[in-house]
């Protein structure tokens, strides 16, 4: 069943990507996660404009009391030695001086070249990547990868895993081949894109989390008021794999 005890302590939380229909700005989606019971928070900006924006810069580090885990989701970008992919290590290193990151997270499948993540002062992950694209969605391009950067970690998603295998085969795989590299995991449910799994009611997307030591964001698309009833129905679904 993987590591799950009576004592284990659950690190749940959602990305303020998850709220981007919600209308709230950066500081009040940080609010509704930290108001819906979760002590962990993921900063999601996927796009690159969002990023650069501002609101990032305007958040201080009383937006981040009470919140024990806190990673950041980087922009989707062609990463490699340019003056974009920069600029955006700028960003980042700026934000952490407000929060240090636990983590911070991209998709491997757009860089140019790895080699730009190796010294870049923060700790870097890349996650499994989903069924619309062309590349690292399986266990042996990721193996390949941390083989040649065995610093870097791995967000394995588990939405992105169903949506490629939905007997979730592939998610038992990640675990056997990169267990050891997986510093966080993604979670949702899955009829097309990340959606709410007390909507969908996909307890086996749940179940097949083997490690509950490392962190779980919910990337669900979701209203602030959806976020207790999401974060009690994975509780739910976990607690019952403890009996």
């Amino acid at each position: 069943m993987g590591k799950l005890g009576a004592n284990m302590k659950i690190r749940l939380g959602f990305s303020t990507g998850a709220l981007y229909q919600s209308g709230l700005n950066e500081k009040g989606k940080l609010e509704a996660i930290k108001k819906a019971g979760c002590r962990s928070a993921e900063l999601g900006f996927i796009r690159l404009a969002e990023f650069f924006k501002g609101e990032p810069e305007n958040l201080t580090a009383e937006d981040f009391h009470d919140l024990d885990y806190v990673s950041l989701h980087a922009p989707k970008h062609n990463y490699g030695y340019n003056s974009l992919t920069r600029r955006v290590f700028k960003q980042i290193e700026k934000l952490s001086k407000v929060r240090a990151f636990n983590l911070v997270v991209f998709h491997p499948d757009d860089v140019e070249n790895f080699e730009v993540f190796k010294d870049t002062g923060f700790k870097v992950a890349f996650e499994n990547m989903d069924n619309r694209k062309k590349s690292y969605k399986e266990v042996a391009e990721l193996e390949d990868l941390f083989a040649q950067f065995p610093d870097f970690n791995m967000v394995l998603d588990v939405n992105h895993a169903f949506s490629n295998d939905s007997t979730l085969k592939l998610v038992a795989d990640f675990y056997k081949k990169l267990g050891h590299k997986i510093a966080q995991v993604h979670l949702s449910g899955y009829d097309g894109y990340h959606s709410p799994l007390f909507q969908t009611n996909q307890p086996e997307i749940v179940r097949s989390i083997r490690d509950f030591s490392a962190p779980i964001i919910i990337e669900s698309i979701l209203v602030e008021t959806d976020l207790k009833q999401e974060r009690d129905y994975v509780l739910q679904i976990i607690n019952g794999m403890g009996k």
